[in-house]
């Protein structure tokens, strides 16, 4: 079966999928059959549209789409299908494929079948004429292509972000860089240091050019350009989401209880048991009156003050970006609030925002002894032995008023291991990054089987400039251990 024959049977069967459309109408192209392509194009509506206006290397797009006919051909033998998946694997496309050479002009279909559009300018013009006037890129993260093509761990923080902007490309600053997360099981894994896959230009006339990085070069057959210059800049970024990932949460654990923001900083890491940080950050600092003022305005997810907003009808948004610097809309990165996931058949202790992981830590557990259910870190003790040393360690957080917490231990070789009696051990340098990631009343849920045996940490780990008055003098605590 021919590929026309193979995509005009999917769209009987999917006639709402327009990118199947698309690609049926680039089939008939090659073919000569013009009427056929205009009618197939006008199916596709937007999605025509948003790859006209896309500068992207040929062989990329005969790589994506060899990709995608020879997976929709397992899967018809093997009688999967599965409609979520197929749309999550078309949008992908969006990243990577060239326009077609069809017939009309972006934002429109011409009436003639063999009217013809203007040349386009090329993607090196265009790259040139943003960065005459860009100055910093505005940043997003994805999956890493090779991992989303196969089929897993699509999620609207990962793979189906970046296509979702080429969807709306009026809404693109004039630089955008992609990074990628690479993929473990369902969970996209987050970094400081994560891959440059490609950067998107997009000029004054709303035309866009779609440059690779060393990070895509798995996926096309391209020479791509170096990034090096972007590592300063994209790790700056990665730190700042996940500062304000951790602030954010505090501000909302510290609302939910009083029924009001935080008026300042102050109010997040006071002295035991007011500690909802442990400490702070210069960014932190600096960021929090922002934060605030988002939030006081009720302002949905993306939303940014007027002076931080760039004008993306004249094409200038990364000229002025909003404060965080994510692309298109400068708002934070993070939309799912950080929660603690432990695995009792794993031994592991994640944290993570909705499908994104930010760690993935080696615990000690106690079998049978430790329940499962849903907790919150109640309590935040630097020492809660009394001492740096003692059976609890260095750092202590309890859960929901129980007598289980999370907490440091001497006994090393119990991490991995079903020995305490209930609780949850960690090495030092772990627990004492964890007390500084998760605020007083983050959500803690211990369930079986469901995140990677992978560890997931960094070698330079978060700190915070630690508050004083964090240990606990007025309470002897007797932990399962």
């Amino acid at each position: 079966m021919n590929n026309s024959m193979y995509l005009k049977r999917y769209v009987e069967t999917h006639p709402d999928n327009k990118m199947a459309w698309y690609l049926l109408g680039k089939e008939y192209e090659r073919a000569g059959e013009q009427g056929k392509a205009t009618y197939c194009y006008n199916r596709a509506e937007e999605v025509y549209e948003a790859f006209e206006l896309s500068k992207v290397p040929s062989d990329i797009w005969k790589n994506y789409e060899q990709r995608l006919l020879q997976l929709e051909r397992e899967k018809e033998l093997k009688r999967r299908r599965n409609r979520r998946w197929l749309v999550a694997l078309a949008l992908l496309l969006l990243v990577l494929i060239p326009p077609a050479q069809a017939p009309g002009y972006p934002g429109g279909l011409p009436a003639e079948a063999d009217a013809q559009p203007e040349a386009p300018a090329s993607a090196a013009a265009i790259r040139q004429a943003v960065g005459e006037r860009a100055g910093k890129p505005m940043f997003t993260a994805v999956a890493e292509g090779r991992n989303a093509v196969a089929g897993d761990g699509a999620d609207e923080e990962g793979d189906s972000a970046l296509p979702r902007l080429l969807m709306h490309p009026e809404q693109l600053p004039s630089w955008s860089v992609a990074l990628g997360m690479p993929l473990r099981g369902k969970w996209l894994l987050w970094s400081s240091d994560m891959e440059r896959l490609y950067a998107l230009h997009r000029d004054r006339a709303g035309e866009i050019a779609i440059t690779p990085f060393e990070g895509a070069a798995g996926e096309c057959e391209c020479e791509p350009q170096s990034s090096a210059g972007l590592a300063r800049s994209a790790k700056q970024w990665a730190d700042l989401q996940l500062e304000t990932a951790v602030l954010e949460k505090a501000v909302e654990n510290y609302q939910t209880r009083h029924g009001r923001l935080p008026s300042s900083l102050d109010e997040l890491t006071r002295p035991f048991p007011n500690n909802w940080l442990s400490g702070r950050s210069t960014a932190m600092e600096d960021m929090f009156d922002v934060l605030i003022q988002l939030k006081q305005d009720d302002a949905p997810p993306g939303k940014v003050q007027d002076d931080a907003k760039g004008n993306a009808e004249e094409g200038e948004a990364a000229d002025k970006p909003g404060y965080w610097g994510t692309s298109p809309d400068g708002a934070p990165y993070f939309k799912e609030p950080l929660q603690v996931i432990i695995d009792k058949d794993k031994h592991r202790l994640a944290v993570v925002s909705g499908k994104i992981m930010l760690r993935n830590y080696a615990v000690g557990l106690g079998g049978a002894k430790t329940p499962l259910g849903d907790f919150q870190i109640s309590d935040k003790v630097v020492n809660p032995n009394g001492t740096t040393r003692g059976p609890y360690g260095t750092r202590g957080m309890q859960l929901s008023d129980t007598q289980y917490a999370i907490h440091g231990t001497e006994d090393l070789d119990s991490i991995g291991a079903d020995e305490s009696e209930g609780c949850i051990r960690m090495l030092k340098e772990d627990v004492e990054e964890l007390f500084d990631l998760v605020p007083m009343g983050t959500s803690v849920k211990i369930r079986e089987g469901v995140l990677p045996d992978d560890l997931w940490t960094p070698k330079e780990r978060f700190k915070l400039k630690h508050s004083q008055g964090q240990t606990n003098p007025a309470k002897v605590y007797h932990w399962l251990d």
